[in-house]
């Protein structure tokens, strides 16, 4: 049989080698083994560089890499291949084997147990799922070296290139019975052009060399990022600092560094060595839990919150099957109804299959178990389907900013229209109380709806809308007038809020958002396996879904809308119904008053039911149906109404106030001074009489006693002192007056 070609006889009693992981072609391993190359069983070891460098090149082409001298010295040892050979053991099929004979295509096994031999292809016996190899793998607990060998930098490998062939000429000089200290020296004045080492350093590394291979020439702090060792106890006590620190105070590395030393004296005394200050602060910067608790105190508690198990991935297989809903406070004011500023709270209902947001509302005030209400049927009736008022109430409020810019209503309309509808069969929340409150528990099961709670304080159960919150403050929230900057430390003392928006124009302006970026935005969750620089959009995602599983979700009818909004109690007049600062009037009136108190048509209470962000229509339940009542026109309803709203805000604000506060207290004294105390039976000539009798008032008569005064000048150095004012200071009894003057 010779090497230069592939032999055509199925056994070969040949010592070759049998490639267990690169599956190298055995021609190519016979020519090797032939030339003395790679996987040789009686070669010589080559001498000098140049046949490094040759070992080296065969090495890096069976594992893809350029080789090197110290790759090759590694190679050589057989340390990168896991190679089967004659005389390899094997378990298969339950039977202990041995490979006697290895051929280019078959290999011959002899059964240790038993006395039969087994002859197979090498391919099947290498896709045998039940073939267990022994002595032919490195363990798994030692670092890919190949790997740590060929990241090394250009300048560190020429290095161990040097130290590699000096050492391995060593070994070889030694293994032949010559004296080790000269060579010694050799070495040491040989590397000299690279690193200046003493002798006694050229011997530890020769040691490690004959011990370790090229690994041991390697820093150990190389090898899979591996830091110093610690002590153990020393990691206790920094752990033990990081778990009791998680709800306190955030403090300086000094007070950590010292809580280390007082705990480490106090628990284990003398018996232990303190490292030096500089060592502590770097161990604690290398700790997990300890070099947190310098940072922020919020992130240090949300961390610590995680899961101790692995995250995993809660795939959806349809549009709807997995839901998630949650609230929070947004960093931006918005106006109430009086004018003034609040920070309005978000609630979001997130599909997970698509990333789609099914419905977003906004509340000034703590949301409630009726906004959740009121959430829900955003998200079950489409947006041409909503009550009337809605679409009106949308133009009236999208004019502050589609007509500074001119954009039509239509366009907007379109993108409201072209989100899709989908009807959420499990809902994942959280546990605060408006979600486990028995209105929306209820709610959510008279419409078949699931409920699944999430883990106490763990936000993890539900991140996607979790981290939608989050997008949606850096792609939206913070564009708007009064942002907060999410922190403290970020907050800007001079933002202003004169154009702050109001509650209704910040409710229309977040549902445009969402239909016109958020559902026509690509998203990181929605890439492509097969391409995964493709990414789609939530509409996109949906259309595909319903490409492939078609559905027909029914949505809500208006009168199913109209249930789920919040109800108040109001009283009907003959003019109409007060509600929230408004009049709301409707033909059916007079039928509804004539219904209540025996047909005497008096005033009596009703049921209304009303939406937070339509508020030009409120519906009253009578006999099982819902009537609406529309809102009195108001000056937005006339021409040039919105301008001159806008211009009365345009005013200084500071102004305006202080010439309120002023007429406001000139009113309150003009009425104060046609006031009589109840109770006394006095006139009008009786207080001005007391007012004249008042000698410190200034539209009082002054009672004084005036003094006779003298026909004779008083002299040039003569003073003569005056009574004045309405009372005097001392009597005319004691005489003092007299001396005095």
């Amino acid at each position: 049989m010779t090497p230069t070609g592939c032999p055509k006889s199925r056994i070969s009693l040949r010592p070759l080698d049998l490639s267990v992981s690169h599956g190298q072609d055995p021609c190519i391993r016979r020519r090797a083994e032939d030339s003395g190359g790679v996987g040789g069983t009686t070669r010589e070891p080559m001498r000098g560089t140049i046949g490094r460098r040759l070992l080296g090149t065969l090495v890096a082409a069976a594992s893809g890499r350029r080789g090197t001298p110290a790759l090759a010295q590694y190679g050589g040892s057989g340390g990168i291949a896991m190679r089967a050979r004659i005389g390899t053991h094997l378990t298969w099929d339950g039977h202990e084997f041995v490979v006697i004979a290895i051929d280019y295509r078959h290999a011959v096994l002899r059964s240790l147990e038993e006395e039969f031999v087994r002859e197979v292809v090498i391919e099947e016996l290498l896709r045998a799922p039940d073939v267990v190899w022994h002595d032919v793998r490195p363990l798994s607990s030692e670092p890919p070296d190949i790997q740590l060998i060929a990241a090394l930098p250009e300048a560190e490998r020429r290095v161990l290139d040097a130290w590699v062939e000096q050492l391995e000429a060593v070994k070889v000089a030694v293994d032949a019975g010559a004296e080790l200290k000269p060579l010694l020296q050799d070495v040491r004045d040989a590397m000299a052009p690279f690193v200046q080492v003493s002798t006694e350093t050229v011997r530890r590394k020769y040691q490690r060399y004959r011990a370790e291979g090229v690994l041991g020439l390697i820093d150990k702090r190389r090898q899979n990022g591996r830091k110093p060792s610690v002590d153990a106890r020393i990691a206790a006590a920094l752990s033990q600092l990081g778990a009791a620190g998680v709800k306190r105070s955030s403090g300086t590395r000094s007070r950590t560094v010292d809580n280390v030393k007082w705990m480490l004296e106090e628990d284990l005394g003398e018996s232990i060595d303190l490292p030096s200050d500089r060592t502590l602060y770097r161990l604690i910067a290398a700790h997990p839990t300890a070099r947190k608790l310098s940072s922020s105190a919020r992130r240090r508690e949300t961390e610590a919150n995680k899961p101790g198990r692995a995250f995993g991935l809660h795939g959806s297989l349809r549009p709807g099957e997995h839901v998630q809903i949650d609230s929070t406070v947004i960093d931006v004011p918005c106006r109430l109804l009086d004018g003034r500023l609040n920070r309005a709270e978000l609630t979001i209902i997130h599909d997970v299959a698509t990333r789609s947001i099914l419905a977003a509302m906004v509340r000034a005030i703590a949301t409630n178990s009726a906004d959740l209400a009121g959430v829900l049927a955003r998200a079950l009736t489409p947006y041409d389907r909503r009550p009337p008022g809605a679409r009106e109430q949308r133009e009236r409020v999208a004019a502050t900013w589609a007509g500074k810019f001119m954009i039509e209503q239509d366009r907007l309309d379109q993108h409201r229209l072209a989100q899709p509808y989908i009807f959420p069969e499990t809902i994942t929340t959280d546990n605060g109380k408006i979600f486990r409150s028995q209105a929306f528990r209820l709610g959510c099961a008279r419409l078949g709806i699931s409920l699944i709670f999430a883990s106490k304080q763990t936000p993890t159960d539900k991140p996607h809308v979790e981290r939608t919150f989050e997008t949606m403050v850096t792609r939206f929230v913070q564009y708007l007038e009064g942002f907060t900057g999410g922190s403290v430390e970020r907050r800007g003392r001079d933002e202003p809020t004169d154009e702050a928006l109001a509650l209704a124009q910040l409710q229309e302006l977040l549902e445009d958002w969402v239909a016109i970026e958020w559902q026509n935005r690509p998203h990181d969750g929605l890439t492509d396996p097969l391409l995964p620089g493709r990414f789609l959009t939530p509409n996109e995602m949906f259309r595909a879904y319903r490409r492939v599983a078609p559905e027909i979700h029914v949505p809500f009818e208006l009168a199913d809308f109209i249930g789920l909004l919040p109800s108040k109690t109001c009283t009907l007049q003959d003019y109409g119904i007060n509600f929230s600062r408004r009049v709301y009037k409707s033909r059916r009136l007079p039928e509804l008053r004539a219904a209540g108190a025996q047909g005497e048509g008096a005033t009596r209470p009703c049921q209304i039911r009303y939406d937070p962000n339509n508020p030009l229509y409120i519906w009253v339940e009578h006999d099982g149906d819902f009537v609406p009542f529309r809102g009195a026109p108001d000056l937005l309803d006339q021409p040039m109404g919105g301008d001159i709203w806008r211009a009365s805000r345009d005013v200084d604000a500071d102004h305006d106030r202080a010439v309120r506060e002023d007429a406001a207290q000139l009113a309150d004294r003009m009425k104060r001074a046609q006031w009589v105390r109840s109770g006394n039976k006095r006139n009008r000539s009786v207080r001005t009489a007391e007012v004249d009798r008042d000698p410190m008032h200034l539209t009082g008569i002054s009672k004084t006693v005036a003094r006779e005064e003298s026909e004779d000048e008083p002299g040039g150095d003569e003073v003569i002192w005056e009574r004045g004012g309405g009372f005097s200071l001392l009597a005319d009894d004691d005489g003092v007056w007299e001396r005095l003057t």
